[in-house]
């Protein structure tokens, strides 16, 4: 059992909009808990489909040579971590819900045409992180964690496990569009709709190229003695 729980501040917001809707991102699985801990336990990247292969080995070589290559791996190697590492559990057992609806359920928010929608976000998931956009508009932040924040205006933001995130947006021009939420580590994705009437849908985006960790990512690009 698990839903959003939004706590209205005293004072008005020190914004303006017509209507709002709570977005909740989660992931699911069928397998027990108990299980998928055990097979964590056992082999930490156990659900890790995506790991570098030989093709890959050839690749940087004829891209980068074969000492960096061969680098690149040692460093890796050395602290027992893998640059494919985005997420302990994936889209192989899971399944990324919003609102507690698959993709293919077709949540759908409610607007009309012109007006200013609040889209409260929240990360309600076990342990995965989203990176969320509306294909065709543009978001605005104004609130983070519950805290009002200086307005920020972007295409896609990421949002962690336990994070909210309150955007505005102003759906015009078009009956409906996509809200897509695809999992960092690219696995899966979970998506609904912005809509004048229900039964609409918009085109759902293909799921971005996975990428790689680098030894910046790990906080090893600004080190120094």
């Amino acid at each position: 059992l698990y839903g959003p729980l939004v706590i209205e501040p005293r004072e008005p917001s020190p914004f303006k909009y017509d209507r709002e809707h709570v977005v909740m991102l989660t992931d699911w699985t069928d397998e027990r808990p108990e299980r998928v801990f055990a097979k964590l336990k056992k082999q930490s990247d156990y659900y890790n489909f995506h790991q570098r292969t030989v093709g890959d080995f050839l690749r940087d070589v004829r891209q980068e040579g074969l000492a960096p290559a061969l680098a690149d791996r040692k460093a890796w190697a050395e602290m027992r971590m893998n640059p494919t590492d985005l997420a302990d559990v994936s889209g192989s057992t899971y399944t990324y819900l919003m609102n507690g609806t698959p993709p293919a359920g077709n949540w759908t928010g409610i607007f009309k045409s012109g007006e200013r929608v609040r889209l409260r976000f929240i990360d309600g998931s076990a342990m995965s992180y989203f990176d969320v956009r509306i294909p065709g508009l543009k978001m605005t932040v104004v609130a983070a964690d519950g805290q009002y924040v200086h307005p920020v205006t972007v295409d896609e933001f990421r949002i962690a496990t336990a994070e909210t995130y309150d955007v505005l947006v102003e759906p015009s021009g078009q009956d409906a569009f996509t809200i897509f939420a695809q999992s960092m580590d690219r696995t899966g994705f979970t998506a609904g709709t912005l809509a004048v009437r229900e039964g609409l849908r918009a085109a759902v985006p293909e799921v971005d190229a996975r990428s790689m960790l680098t030894m910046a990512d790990m906080g090893h690009g600004e080190m120094g003695h």
